[in-house]
């Protein structure tokens, strides 16, 4: 019982992360939150202001001699005086709920801010995690304004209960035994509460995949990315269906909680009001009895129902930021998280020299919780100045080259050196720069062309005329300048005036992007798979010629594309079986000559 007692109490004060919340909100809106707890100290003050004026008020109206001289200047004094703390109460109010509102404007803001910053410095690695995704969507669930409910409730609850001293100071005058007993009345509610609140929590830690995976068939069925499929292949409504039959399970399960919760609630409500009329009842026999006066029958029916009122908001506030803090400890989870690997604390500046070799040296990497090595002992030499491809069949492990290429992971063993240095002791920033990547799931930006280009090298001077060099080497100028508004021509069709192009021509936009980086290496991951014969050969004919100190890395399925490199490197089963040039590997018995020469057969038929 005990120990029971003991983790519950453990639970609560884990489930409370108020001192961190006070700390962010302090850093979003310091300014603000200054002023709103002055608004808090200014209101309690008006408000007891108020209510004291008008017991002076109704014990001058009930004594006064209203034969006397000067009684209605007095009494409209009072009037006066009363009025003007119940004005300016309501002033203060107004502008409380104003900065609470421009407070909570600044830390959903900066929640914001830090989500995103806290996305873009995660590893690769956490989005290929299903873990990473139930953490984010609890994240994001949770809302970016929490933090600042959970001061303002804060707020809210020591403004109540400082209006509730004031109270209670002049309950006393009437009856000191009636607060207490209110409060005794209203505490059961308060625990239903928190004890709901922990098992929603429970809840919504179960079902975050649940929820994921009913948001993911929803993106399915409105998203423009697989609009064409499901209308070609008719899956709308098997999607929708799948989708209703996990969300009315999803609803069921929380209705039947909520109805739990409003069973109890019912419950502990009624008991309060019993409590509530309870004391009225007293005091009315007090009256009966004669031995309560008018005055405090007067100032029980002003102040009576607004302690109660206070006595409810408290206990509501409390749970309401219990429940809240827990939502908080999801956005602090996603805070928590490190990037696996970070830049070293004696970071060496990349090599100036005009050439420099990428080369992977004995480099094993196996995937995380996989129990099989995805590349093993791959030595592949990237020269300056050279075309290298590399030819795989599908689950070869070629993705898995260019990530580690890109430093998008690192190698379990062995090692990538760019001029003869680990790259491991170069900045991440840095040593990215110096390699821009076409992927085989090349991103489709829906802005302008000029900036799906500017994007390869967002830190280079903005100058079209290098903008429109790299689309010209890429063969995306060819489109681009029968556009209405050339470069500045909005694309694809999210937003108005946009202009959607075929995938090659999306493609071309991608490429050009790569080439208009000054990185030393360009790698084309299965880039030239949506260009015709024509295209691809001009593409490779244009780089060649432009090629000068850069080298290249060509990952492809078509001879087509590889054949114009200078060297081959064949991987199969995660290791390299074969390297050599183009005849050279065409002449040899191997994965190489077999899957071209039985295509060049295939042609000829």
């Amino acid at each position: 019982m005990i120990e029971s007692i003991t983790q519950k109490f453990k639970n609560l004060k884990s489930n409370l992360n108020i001192k961190r919340t006070l700390v962010l909100v302090w850093k979003a809106a310091k300014g603000w939150m200054i002023i709103s707890i002055t608004m808090i100290v200014v209101e309690t003050f008006l408000f007891l202001g108020s209510i004291y004026a008008l017991k002076i008020l109704i014990d001058k109206v009930a004594h006064i001699n209203s034969i006397a001289q000067n009684s209605e200047a007095l009494i409209i004094k009072h009037v006066l005086i009363a009025a003007a703390f119940s004005v300016l109460y309501a002033i203060a109010k107004a502008f409380s709920a104003y900065v609470t509102e421009v407070q909570a404007t600044k830390v959903a803001n900066y929640m914001d801010e830090k989500i995103h910053q806290k996305a873009i410095e995660m590893d690769l690695s956490r989005y290929e995690s299903p873990d990473y995704y139930d953490i984010l969507k609890r994240a994001k669930d949770a809302g970016s304004d929490r933090p600042n409910l959970v001061i303002t409730t804060i707020m809210e609850i020591a403004k109540n209960l400082l209006n509730l001293f004031a109270v209670a100071s002049l309950f006393i005058t009437i009856n000191w035994f009636l607060l207490p007993l209110l409060v005794i009345f209203v505490l059961p509610t308060l625990f239903v509460r928190i004890y709901f609140a922990n098992k929603q929590n429970m809840w919504r830690l179960k079902h975050t995949e649940l929820e994921r995976k009913s948001s993911y068939l929803s993106n399915l069925i409105t998203s423009d990315v697989s609009a064409k499929e499901i209308r070609s292949f008719n899956l709308g409504y098997y999607f929708k269906n799948l989708y209703q039959v996990i969300r009315i399970e999803v609803l069921h399960q929380k209705l039947k909680l909520t109805y739990k919760r409003t069973l109890n609630e019912t419950i502990t409500s009624s008991i309060a009001t019993i409590g509530f009329f309870t004391c009225i009842g007293y005091i009315s026999v007090g009256t009966v009895r004669g031995t309560t006066s008018v005055g405090d029958i007067a100032l029980f029916l002003i102040i009576f129902p607004q302690s109660f009122s206070l006595i409810q908001n408290v206990s509501s506030g409390i749970s309401i930021l219990y429940h809240n803090n827990i939502f908080i400890n999801s956005i602090f989870e996603l805070f928590d998280l490190k990037p696996s690997f970070t830049n070293t604390d004696e970071s060496v500046p990349i090599p100036t020299d005009k050439e420099l070799d990428l080369e992977l040296e004995d480099v094993s990497f196996t995937y995380p919780h996989a129990k099989k090595p995805t590349l093993s002992k791959i030595n592949i030499k990237i020269p300056s100045g050279k075309i290298i491809a590399i030819v795989g069949l599908n689950g070869a492990g070629k993705s898995t080259l260019i990530k580690l290429l890109c430093r998008l992971y690192d190698p379990i063993s062995g090692s990538l050196k760019l001029g003869k240095i680990d790259i491991r002791k170069f900045e991440m920033e840095a040593y990215r720069k110096q390699l821009s990547a076409v992927f085989q799931d090349f991103s489709k930006y829906n802005v302008s062309a000029a900036d799906n280009i500017r994007f390869g090298d967002l830190d280079k001077k903005y100058e079209e005329e290098n903008i429109i060099a790299a689309s010209k080497n890429s063969g995306a100028h060819l489109f681009i300048e029968k556009f209405p508004k050339g470069y500045q021509t909005m694309m694809g069709r999210l937003f108005e005036d946009g202009h959607e192009v075929s995938i090659g021509q999306w493609q071309k936009l991608a490429i050009a992007r790569a080439l208009y980086s000054e990185s030393r290496f360009i790698i084309l991951d299965e880039a030239t798979s949506a260009l015709d014969a024509i295209a691809e050969k001009e593409l490779f004919d244009a780089f060649r010629k432009h090629i000068g100190s850069r080298a290249a890395l060509i990952i492809s399925h078509r001879h087509s594309a590889v054949k114009h490199a200078d060297y081959i490197y064949v991987l199969s089963g995660g290791s390299i079986v074969q390297e050599g040039t183009d005849e050279q590997l065409l002449e040899m018995d191997g994965d190489y000559a077999k899957l071209f020469n039985e295509h060049k057969s295939k042609s000829k038929v």
